[in-house]
């Protein structure tokens, strides 16, 4: 069946999400006094992600993430710091420092005069629409589903039901796919809701998360392939 319909991943997908926390994780390690390295920022981020995939099974909420990120990699170094003081001097790499990702708008130009495009992502509802305003990729998208507002998250199939609920009445799970990077967020909520997946895999990755993909690229521009 013909797809109609896209959702759309924004961190990792659409803006370069890994080069923006290597960015603020840096700044807050200069503000501690931590010299910092490529090889910290790349712990960080195994961190941050171990924080995420709890909140994705619904085992902690946003916030417990930022109090818990922070202390947790610190920690390490044996560095005491202030949660706030961090999450402020983090969300303005990752709110004002944008990188989009190579291709992103020219890919967003180009679907959305074949399909009707949605926002699908784990992240605050005012900072995800300021952000894509940003980088002058918000008119692209009929709507935007964020968890902030649907009160669950990607990949639980309660999220889904949410952007079912709010896209054109007729439309089928078949004729629907995510695009995203996030294997056990968009990949195994695609799974969860019945949906076609595409797996923007742009750092070779091994799909080790036991989800099922339809489609698998590696840079934004096989989307013309595809779609």
């Amino acid at each position: 069946m013909k797809i109609r319909a896209l959702l759309i991943d924004i961190d990792g997908t659409l803006l370069d999400f890994r080069q923006s926390e290597a960015l603020g994780i840096s700044a807050i390690m200069e503000h501690y006094g931590v010299t910092p390295t490529p090889e910290l920022a790349a712990h960080y981020h195994d961190v941050n992600q171990s924080f995420w995939h709890k909140y994705e099974k619904g085992e902690i909420t946003r916030a417990q993430i930022n109090e818990g990120r922070y202390p947790a990699f610190f920690g390490e170094l044996g560095v005491t710091v202030d949660c706030e003081v961090c999450e402020r001097i983090y969300q303005d790499f990752v709110n004002n420092r944008l990188v989009p990702v190579e291709g992103a708008k020219e890919m967003l130009a180009y679907l959305s005069g074949k399909y009707s495009l949605y926002v699908a992502s784990n992240g605050y509802s005012v900072k995800q629409r300021e952000r894509l305003k940003k980088v002058g990729m918000f008119d692209y998208f009929t709507d935007m589903f964020v968890s902030e507002e649907t009160g669950t998250q990607k990949p639980q199939k309660e999220f889904f039901d949410y952007c079912f609920a709010r896209m054109e009445k007729d439309l089928k799970p078949e004729e629907v796919m995510i695009i995203g990077d996030g294997l056990t967020s968009d990949m195994a909520g695609g799974n969860n809701a019945g949906i076609r997946t595409c797996w923007f895999n742009a750092y070779g990755e091994t799909n080790n998360a036991g989800v099922s993909i339809d489609v698998e690229i590696h840079s934004l521009e096989e989307i013309r392939e595809i779609l």
